[in-house]
């Protein structure tokens, strides 16, 4: 695999991006799994295929085992939407791991030109999905994303379960009339598996910025122990890093590196979008957790089980 970086890449020219906002879409909809991975267009240009992510970041792959295997397949002056992902899609932090590994994957949701012909903004995504189920090139590493039809919000809520309590992200609904536009859209809506735990601070990392508090460690309660879950970074202003900190350095326990440990005393609220857990079912992290507030109101014992 090669990669390079190059957010001025003729690669770019005439691309749109959708943002997806508000919750405009309408039944019967269509509703994807929400893989938990890195946005990237497949672009077929003079007989290569390449890999691009978001512009603002410019990152550019090519010569991908997974790209290899398909290539021959797509033709000439063509534009695919898919996601990047590593085992399977449901674990960001692992994908973040393996994100320039060559054997990630490919979950595949539009198209937006295919052998010069331009299908964004011209084809409903009823028809686009039509489109993408007739295709041939996809392997087991390059997969188009399931996409089901829900009649009312009662399906789509059996649904949204069934597929967090899967591990997964979350879903996209999607208006079958909707058409994929450059700029804002209210007819696809993200729903994701937003929570709130109080969990206990057992440890934090230390830098030499601003902040001398870069993350704290945070633990979980299960058969009346304390265990280690994750590190919690985002969400505290400037001020809460340094007042946490002051707190936090004279409960030191042990130090390792950055990393101290400390005698848990301090309970915070985290927002998160699920609990990540291995494939024997046992916790191992939460996603995209952030900071919401200290619970002055509540001791260690009263922290949460996952």
């Amino acid at each position: 695999m090669k990669t390079y970086q190059d957010k001025n890449s003729p690669l770019y020219a005439g691309l749109p991006f959708m943002e997806i906002e508000g919750e405009g879409f309408t039944f019967p909809c269509r509703a994807e799994i929400k893989l938990d991975g890195e946005f990237q267009y497949v672009i077929k240009q003079k007989g290569k295929l390449y890999l691009a992510n978001k512009q603002e970041h410019g990152r550019i792959r090519i010569e991908m085992p997974v790209l290899n295997e398909i290539e021959d397949k797509i033709p000439d002056d063509s534009v695919f939407l898919a996601e990047l992902v590593w085992g399977g899609g449901k674990d960001f932090y692992d994908f973040a791991r393996h994100k320039l590994d060559p054997n990630c994957g490919l979950g595949f949701f539009s198209c937006l030109k295919y052998s010069g012909h331009q299908l964004w903004g011209n084809l409903t995504y009823a028809a686009t999905r039509d489109f993408l189920e007739q295709q041939k090139f996809y392997t087991p590493n390059a997969v188009l994303i399931p996409s089901v039809i829900v009649a009312d919000q009662q399906e789509l809520d059996d649904l949204y379960q069934l597929v967090v309590d899967g591990g997964y992200e979350g879903i996209v609904a999607k208006t079958p009339e909707s058409k994929y536009v450059n700029g804002v859209t209210h007819e696809w809506t993200k729903r994701k598996n937003i929570a709130d735990n109080d969990f206990a601070i057992i440890g934090f990392q230390s830098g030499t910025k601003r902040a001398k508090l870069l993350s704290v460690l945070v633990g979980y309660r299960l058969n009346g122990t304390i265990r280690r879950l994750t590190y919690v970074g985002g969400g505290f202003t400037l001020e809460q890093k340094n007042d946490l900190l002051g707190v936090l350095k004279d409960t030191i326990i042990a130090r390792n590196g950055d990393e101290y440990l400390v005698d848990p005393q301090i309970v915070i609220t985290v927002k998160h979008y699920g609990v990540i857990r291995n494939d024997s079912g046992e916790v191992h992290s939460l996603r995209h957790p952030q900071f919401k507030s200290i619970r002055l109101d509540k001791t260690i014992d009263e922290i949460d089980t996952l």
